[in-house]
């Protein structure tokens, strides 16, 4: 397993994102028959919690990645760290929820992300979600993940919609 340290991705536009990201990519070694190449890239970080993605993807196709949280597990049959959009959706729907006076910030950030404009967390400190047992997270490392499954979706679809499919549906639900 190779691990690379990616803190710092500067990019103005999506599709500069999408390139810094599928350039980095590049650099990888090439697997062989018997063994897939794989890597981890430490892209996030916040308190105790870190954002990582790994490679190869569920699908296994070119730029193909997974969007893990460490340090937070989410529960469908199994444990599992790599969040579905339907557990974003329900980490978000907490907040919205329990934290009322304080989810129009937490939208407002949604929105900063999609459109890859400069955000800030200060507003949020206090929002926080449930996970499956109860345990109380921040909102932080949810948006921290929003904006890279913004990314996987630039990459997966770049040629269709990328990020707006996943940005519609929170729109949907009057998430963002």
């Amino acid at each position: 397993m190779n691990i690379i340290d990616l803190y710092e991705i500067m990019a103005q536009s999506r599709a500069d994102i999408r390139k810094k990201v599928v350039i980095e990519f590049l650099k990888e070694s090439a697997g062989s028959s018997e063994e897939t190449s794989r890597y981890e890239y430490n892209v996030e970080k916040y308190g105790d919690y870190k954002i990582v993605l790994k490679r190869p993807g569920v699908f296994k196709k070119g730029f193909d990645f997974t969007v893990n949280i460490r340090g937070l597990y989410f529960k469908k049959n199994r444990r599992y760290i790599n969040p579905s959009f339907d557990d974003i959706k329900n980490a978000l729907h907490y907040a919205k929820k329990h934290f009322p006076d304080d989810y129009p910030f937490v939208k407002d950030e949604i929105n900063k992300i999609f459109n890859v404009d400069t955000y800030n967390f200060s507003k949020l400190k206090n929002v926080q979600f449930k996970d499956f047992e109860g345990n109380k997270h921040p909102i932080i490392i949810i948006l921290l993940a929003i904006k890279w499954l913004f990314i996987s979706e630039d990459i997966s679809y770049w040629n269709w919609s990328g990020r707006n499919m996943f940005m519609n549906d929170l729109k949907k639900e009057d998430l963002a």
